[in-house]
């Protein structure tokens, strides 16, 4: 298949839009990203008035991500951008993309992981294209899924890198050479840009962070306190008037004498000469006891 779907960058301080890749399966992470970015869609369509191009609603506009944005402090913008999307094929394509290469990775490292695995995606492709925004100045925003979706899909390529993908739905390549193939593609986007509209450097942070995370052995989840926090279990309060059961010790004699019994067996089948010093004590003892008997 194709990535032409991509993240465009818009002029104002909201963001533009464009696809990326994924796959998902079954496993309950990817359809509540589906859901989601469905639902914020729909959001932006009723939004949207008579003449409004693609993404200046005001659901994209409170949602898309800018340098002028996070200066003013607005973080949930990082995140937020993601979910956004300008039109029907850029949303189309980037779940499509999300559920092919979704549901191969998802199982692998579980619905936890890989939720924060995406949505770290995001984050990361954010602050790529604000971090180009603060070299060339350029004050444009985004919106669009490809950052999480690049990061899957550079992560399913790690993971099978020989992969057979059908490019345009017809060509055979193996998917490490695809993947290289676009990342080229932004990496000479975002070294001469020219007139493109398009996220380039988001497309980049993505790819590079679902590399990384194969490489570096990463996990997400462990970092984050709450996602193993449990309520700690309370202890019951001592009860004073509860005595815990402690059977009664059985006579001192009765000790003394099984103890002898023991000990004799053991003279009878290995002999006197394997009797230790305190077994010879307690034979002793036994014996000056004994005598003292009624």
């Amino acid at each position: 298949m194709g990535f032409e779907n991509r993240d465009y960058a818009r002029s104002g301080n909201s963001g533009g839009y464009g696809g990326g890749y994924g796959n998902s399966g079954g496993n309950w992470a990817i359809n509540y990203l589906l859901v989601a970015n469905i639902a914020i869609f729909l959001l932006q369509q009723l939004s949207r008035q008579p003449g409004m191009g693609a993404g200046n609603d005001p659901v994209s506009n409170y949602l898309s991500l800018s340098l002028h944005s996070l200066e003013q402090f607005q973080i949930w913008r990082l995140v937020t951008y993601g979910f956004c999307h300008g039109s029907f094929m850029h949303i189309f394509f980037n779940m499509y993309v999300l559920w092919m290469f979704g549901r191969i990775v998802e199982p692998i490292y579980g619905s936890k992981e890989f939720l924060a695995f995406y949505l770290t995606g995001i984050v990361v492709s954010g602050l790529c294209h604000v971090g180009i925004q603060l070299v060339d100045g350029n004050v444009a925003g985004v919106i669009g899924a490809s950052g999480g979706v690049n990061a899957v899909v550079f992560l399913c390529a790690m993971l099978y890198p020989r992969m057979t993908i059908l490019f345009m739905f017809v060509i055979p390549i193996e998917f490490r050479f695809l993947a290289v193939g676009y990342a080229l593609i932004d990496l000479f986007g975002v070294i001469s840009p020219g007139q493109s509209v398009v996220a380039h450097a988001a497309h980049l942070g993505g790819a590079a962070f679902g590399v990384a995370y194969k490489y570096f052995g990463w996990r997400i989840m462990p970092l984050l306190s709450f996602g193993n926090w449990k309520m700690p279990k309370r202890r019951p309060k001592p009860n004073p008037e509860i005595r815990p059961y402690r059977p009664p010790e059985p006579p001192a004699s009765q000790n003394l004498d099984s103890r002898v019994d023991e000990i004799l067996i053991k003279i009878q089948e290995q002999g006197e000469a394997s009797l230790t010093d305190e077994e010879r004590k307690i034979l002793t003892d036994a014996s000056k006891k004994y005598k003292n008997r009624p």
